[in-house]
């Protein structure tokens, strides 16, 4: 095989493959934004939708686990339901999916748009002073994210991993803090469904919007064939992020709850940035600065993390000669798929200005968000059944 055509091999260590599920997830963005819409919907039972909307997401996290053992490849999801269902069409329609829910969902929707409209959030009189700043972030960030993918993969891994472990560190010290300044406040209700009167039909609705917190876990599976060993990495990466998310979300969702009061998480989801303002009252403006720092990080992360995984899957396509020609399939010379990953940046910077034009940069975030969900699910359904189809074949 002509070896322009071949990924850069044994470059990724546990860790760094890790690094792209923390990366995408971006956990601390995620507790900034996304605990808003849980607790419109469920109050001060915030916790326990995020516990419960953890170990639903973790089946889809075994799903892909036990695939990891079998398969390593850049096109991950498309190569599981190959060799599972044994059916083009099949994995056809879920490759299709994954490169829209990377590059339009993640990369564009959560990553680019995510960052411009959170410096907005956090300032609003930004939005009447300066309308056309979020379109300039869109493109600095665009660019930067693609040649930052051109460089290798090694790189962004490291630059991931930086990132992504300072904001767990940062979401776990600042947790337990707030639970000790909570004190008496502190109590088991957040975890049961007691702050919503025993409505499970409210903690159910909500799970749904929960469980897209824990989105992007599975991320890794996409730089599969550039790590070490890969079919022992990339088992243990996925169980290694995954503990991280976890510990650093479900813990800052409690210290939140129980510091604002259970009773008040209602009004909570009605601030206008709710964790910031927290934050605000009770830590210094350094720490609040770090906050939004880190958050604007992890949005740039995410968004090469999701366009890096789209990029492999275009590159895995078009050398199996999938909807994508040929030349998506060369490699540059630090390693990696070039012509893919500008692509990927090009789809990234035209679907973040079109989308935010026409809807503004916010509304535009979450229609593409919302609507890559779709492909997410019916991705991992295929990926379950064909799971269950090999094991019972073997």
């Amino acid at each position: 095989m002509d070896e322009k055509r071949e990924l850069k091999r044994e470059v990724l260590g546990t860790w760094l493959v890790a690094s792209y599920g923390i990366a995408a997830n971006a956990p601390i963005a995620v507790a900034t934004l996304y605990f808003v819409g849980i607790a419109g919907l469920a109050g001060g039972s915030m916790p326990l939708v995020t516990f419960l909307s953890y170990l639903i997401y973790a089946t889809t996290l075994l799903v892909v686990y036990e695939w990891s053992k079998d398969i390593a490849a850049s096109y991950g999801y498309v190569a599981m339901i190959k060799k599972g269902l044994n059916s083009s069409l099949a994995a056809f329609t879920v490759g299709y999916g994954y490169i829209y829910q990377y590059l339009v969902a993640g990369a564009a929707g959560f990553g680019v748009l995510g960052v411009a409209s959170f410096l907005y959030l956090v300032s609003p009189s930004i939005a009447s002073s300066m309308p056309w700043l979020w379109a300039v972030i869109s493109v600095i960030v665009t660019l930067e994210t693609t040649l930052i993918m051109w460089l290798g993969v090694k790189p962004v891994g490291m630059l991931n991993l930086i990132v992504s472990l300072i904001s767990i560190a940062y979401l776990i010290v600042t947790s337990i803090a707030l639970i000790i300044i909570a004190g008496d406040k502190n109590t088991l209700a957040p975890f049961t469904a007691q702050p919503v009167n025993g409505n499970w039909v409210l903690i159910l609705t909500s799970m749904i919007f929960g469980i897209t917190t824990f989105g992007g876990a599975t991320t890794p599976v996409g730089v599969a064939e550039e790590a070490k060993i890969p079919k022992k990495t990339l088992p243990k990466a996925l169980l290694l992020e995954f503990l991280l998310l976890g510990v650093g979300l479900i813990l800052n969702a409690y210290a939140q709850t129980v510091v604002y009061g259970v009773n008040n998480m209602f009004n909570y989801a009605n601030l206008p940035d709710p964790m910031v303002i927290i934050y605000s009252k009770y830590f210094g403006t350094i720490t609040v600065l770090i906050l939004i720092v880190l958050v604007a990080f992890m949005f740039n992360s995410s968004t090469i993390a999701f366009a890096t995984s789209g990029s492999r899957m275009i590159y895995g396509m078009a050398r199996d000669g999938v909807l994508y020609p040929k030349t998506f399939a060369k490699i540059n010379k630090y390693g990696v798929p070039g012509n893919a990953i500008l692509l990927t940046g090009i789809i990234t910077g035209a679907l973040s200005l079109i989308s935010g034009y026409i809807l503004g940069p916010l509304e535009a975030s979450i229609f593409l968000i919302t609507f890559g969900s779709f492909y997410v699910s019916l991705g991992h359904l295929f990926a379950a059944i064909a799971l269950i189809k090999h094991k019972v074949k073997v």
